[in-house]
C-alpha cells in the first residue's frame, strides 16, 4: 500500500511525464490525497471506541466538508476517465475513412503503440485513485471511530461513482486481451494482467491492476442466462445483451435502448433512468467475436431470424388492422 506523498509522487508523474506530445485530449484529474490527510490531520475529533459500529466519532464539520470534497474529487476522476477511455476506443475501433483522418490528425505516428500505451496508463490510472481513496476512507474511519468511510463507500455504488465498477474499465481490459491477441508486437510484460474465461459456467473477464486492486466482472446476460451479445451496460453498471436490454425497456432494437422511456427500470436493481445512460460494449464484443466464434455466429444467426419474425408478425398486424 502506498503512503500519501508516494501516492501523490506518482500520480503527478503519470499524469504530466511524458505526455508533452500527448495526442490524446484532455488531462487527468486525480485525487488530491496529500490535501484530504491534511484535513483529517487538523480534525481534534479523535475519539476512541471498542466496537466502531457504535459510531461514537460524528464530527458535522469533518462530514460536511470532507464528504463533499471528495464526492467532487472522485466525479471529476470518473468523468476524466470515461471521456479518455472513450476517446481512445472510438479510435481503436474507427476504419476506413474514419480511421484515416486519426492518422492524418496525429502525423502518422505509430497511433496503434500510442492507444495501447494509453490503454495501460487508464488502467493504473484507475489503481491508483481506487487505492487512494480506500486509504482516505480508511483514514477517516480510525480517525472519528467511525463507519461513515464505508458508508461513503456504498454511497459511491449507488450514485454509480465506484471507479472499479466502471463499464469503461470493461472495455479497457477487452481492449488489452485483443492487444495481446493483434499481430502488433506487444509485450505482455507491458501490459497489466487482463484475462478472459469463455470455458467455465460463467464466462469472466478479469482485470488484476495490482497486488491490492482486482475487478472482475461476470458477462452473463441475467435475462437469457447466457453469454451476453452485443453487450450493453446500463447505467447502474449491469450489462445485458442488447436486444434482452431493449425487450426489457419495451424498445424495438432498430431503436436502441437509449429510447427508452424515462422511468424504465433496470430489471436488476430496479432504478430508473438508466437507459438513457446505457453504454454499448463495442470492444467487449469484438473480443467474444474472436473468442467465442461459434457462438457469437449462432447468436447471430438467431437474433435475426427473430428480428424477421416480429417484422413480419408487425407488418401482418398492420394490413390485419386497416382490414
Amino acid at each position: 500500500m502506498v503512503s500519501g506523498r508516494k501516492f501523490a509522487e506518482s500520480c503527478s508523474e503519470h499524469v504530466d511525464g511524458g505526455h508533452q506530445h500527448d495526442r490524446f485530449p484532455h488531462k487527468y484529474s486525480h485525487l488530491d490525497y496529500d490535501q484530504l490527510k491534511k484535513a483529517l490531520e487538523k480534525c481534534s475529533h479523535r475519539e476512541t471506541s471498542e466496537d466502531p459500529s457504535e459510531d461514537h466519532g460524528v464530527c458535522p464539520v469533518c462530514d460536511q466538508n470532507f464528504f463533499s470534497e471528495l464526492t467532487a474529487e472522485i466525479s471529476a476522476i470518473v468523468d476524466c476517465f470515461s471521456s479518455r477511455a472513450k476517446h481512445l476506443l472510438d479510435m481503436h475501433l474507427a476504419s476506413g475513412f474514419h480511421r484515416y483522418l486519426w492518422c492524418l490528425r496525429h502525423c502518422f505516428i505509430d497511433d496503434y503503440l500510442a492507444m495501447i500505451q494509453e490503454g495501460q496508463n487508464l488502467i493504473n490510472y484507475v489503481a491508483m485513485n481506487s487505492i487512494a481513496i480506500g486509504k482516505i476512507l480508511k483514514e477517516y474511519d480510525e480517525v472519528h471511530c467511525s463507519v461513515n468511510g464505508q458508508n461513503f463507500r456504498r454511497m459511491l455504488q449507488a450514485k454509480h461513482l465506484e471507479l472499479l465498477q466502471s463499464p469503461w474499465l470493461i472495455e479497457l481490459s477487452a481492449f488489452q486481451i485483443n492487444t495481446k491477441d493483434s499481430e502488433y508486437e506487444v509485450s505482455c510484460e507491458d501490459l497489466c494482467e487482463c484475462s478472459s474465461d469463455f470455458s467455465s459456467g460463467e464466462p469472466t473477464i478479469t482485470c488484476k491492476m495490482s497486488e491490492s486492486v482486482k475487478a472482475e466482472f461476470n458477462l452473463t446476460c441475467p435475462i437469457c442466462l447466457d453469454t451476453v451479445f452485443y453487450p450493453v451496460a446500463l447505467g447502474c453498471g449491469h450489462l445485458f445483451c442488447n436486444s434482452c436490454a431493449c425487450a426489457a425497456a419495451s424498445v424495438p432494437i432498430d431503436e436502441g435502448i437509449k429510447t427508452a422511456k424515462p422511468l424504465a427500470k433496470c430489471p436488476i436493481c430496479r432504478q430508473a433512468g438508466v437507459f438513457a445512460d446505457s453504454v454499448h460494449l463495442a470492444e467487449l464484443n469484438l473480443l467474444l467475436k474472436k473468442r467465442c466464434k461459434g457462438y457469437w455466429k449462432e447468436r447471430l444467426y438467431a437474433e435475426r431470424m427473430k428480428q424477421e419474425k416480429d417484422y413480419r408478425s408487425l407488418q401482418t398486424n398492420l394490413v390485419l388492422g386497416f382490414m
